[in-house]
């Protein structure tokens, strides 16, 4: 179901949610925007990223991302993108989440999307549909929040020293030189970086790194190329890395990638 279908606005006002397909297409970029209602987006194949000025959230296959009401912000994708969205015109006391999230998907949120496909076509409300809105709301604000997530730092100099982190090998210097480039100690490049961000210099190079590589993995490269273009020398390091934070090894998510 296209983005502008005129059917959607009667859905949303008459039951607070509209659910419709992403047919399987190679979407690049999604420059900066937003919208009235709050979105789920997510993805049966493919790689999106959220950006923001908050930071990067990567959504991969079996999960989904949260979008909320009015946030500006930009999408890119990597590998062939399809999956499902929903426009949730939610209650103030819904309880849903005020910042974008990576979020796991459970069967019964899935269903409820599948279910909600129906209504565009005959958007007729309902008690029942009413109590399966409901549902939906509980099971988004009631699901694991995945750190699938890169902060961005606010101070200009903290951004200046994510920036040198984000370069490659050569931005991996030791800290003292970093923090002298950008015109602090060394110390209060630390305690201001993990202030703002809640990971220290060296865990957001490592957060970035494995980020970077499921942009790698969707586009079809192998682990080992991907493990050295993120900056690792050694690949079972970074298979370590890739596992701890997406829960899964490289293989296995390059496998179910290809398997969707």
């Amino acid at each position: 179901m296209p983005k502008n279908d005129p059917r959607l606005p009667k859905v949303l006002q008459r039951l607070g949610a509209a659910a419709w397909e992403l047919p399987r297409a190679t979407i690049r970029h999604m420059p900066a925007h937003n919208h009235p209602e709050a979105q789920l987006c997510g993805l049966d194949s493919g790689l999106a990223i959220l950006e923001t000025d908050a930071g990067a959230w990567m959504c991969p296959p079996g999960r989904c991302v949260w979008i909320p009401a009015g946030m500006a912000h930009s999408l890119r994708s990597c590998g062939k993108i399809s999956g499902w969205m929903v426009r949730v015109n939610a209650r103030e006391n819904a309880g849903l989440p005020t910042e974008p999230r990576i979020l796991a998907l459970s069967s019964l949120l899935k269903q409820i999307v599948v279910r909600m496909m129906t209504w565009v076509e005959n958007p007729k409300a309902s008690p029942a549909r009413q109590r399966l809105v409901d549902v939906l709301h509980d099971e988004i604000s009631a699901a694991s929040q995945i750190q699938l997530h890169l902060p961005a730092p606010r101070d200009p100099a903290l951004k200046r020293l994510a920036t040198r982190l984000a370069e490659g090998p050569e931005g991996a210097r030791d800290l003292a030189a970093l923090a002298r480039e950008v015109g602090l100690s060394e110390r209060s490049l630390f305690r201001n970086f993990q202030k703002e961000t809640g990971l220290s210099p060296g865990q957001w190079r490592r957060q970035m790194q494995v980020l970077r590589s499921l942009e790698l993995l969707a586009d079809g490269r192998s682990v080992t190329e991907t493990s050295f273009e993120v900056g690792y020398e050694s690949t079972g390091a970074f298979i370590r890395a890739f596992r701890q934070i997406v829960g899964v090894t490289p293989t296995v998510y390059a496998l179910g990638r290809r398997s969707s």
